[in-house]
This record gives structure tokens, C-alpha cells and sequence, in this order.
């Protein structure tokens, strides 16, 4: 069984304009997003800017969780 790999720190094929341009930063704003209103809110919200489905589940999860991303939430959620 091959195990895939997703780097969300690659940039898009396509220049993303607006504040959810950057991929980590959506996937941090849909963690502080579950912190504060909970899962199902957070996946769609991540559902919402195309983020793929093991990655939601990862980070939504607690699973794999890079250091700068959690400290970006745990800051967030004070």
C-alpha cells in the first residue's frame, strides 16, 4: 500500500487572491474555527476552500498537528 503524502505548504497551480490565499492560513483559521464553534462548522469551512479530506481529518483530529500551527490555535483560542 503506497502512503501519499500532502504537502499543504506547496503553492497552488493558480495565483489564489483574498485573505484565504495561503493554504496553511486556512487551515489554521479551520482550527480556530473548531476551537471556538466546533467540528462540523471546521470541516466546512475547510470543505468550503478545497482543502482535501485526510488533511481536514488529520488536522481536526489532533493528528500530525505542525508545532506553528498548533501554537497559532492554542494563541487564538484564548
Amino acid at each position: 500500500m503506497q502512503d501519499s503524502h500532502i504537502d499543504r505548504r506547496a503553492t497552488p497551480a493558480l495565483p489564489a487572491v483574498g485573505p484565504y490565499a495561503d493554504p496553511a492560513r486556512v487551515v489554521r483559521q479551520g482550527m480556530a474555527i473548531q476551537a471556538s464553534l466546533g467540528t462540523r462548522s471546521a470541516v466546512e469551512f475547510l470543505k468550503q476552500h478545497g482543502v482535501h479530506g485526510e488533511v481536514i481529518h488529520r488536522v481536526l483530529m489532533g493528528e500530525q498537528v505542525r508545532a506553528d500551527d498548533r501554537q497559532a490555535t492554542d494563541g487564538a483560542a484564548r
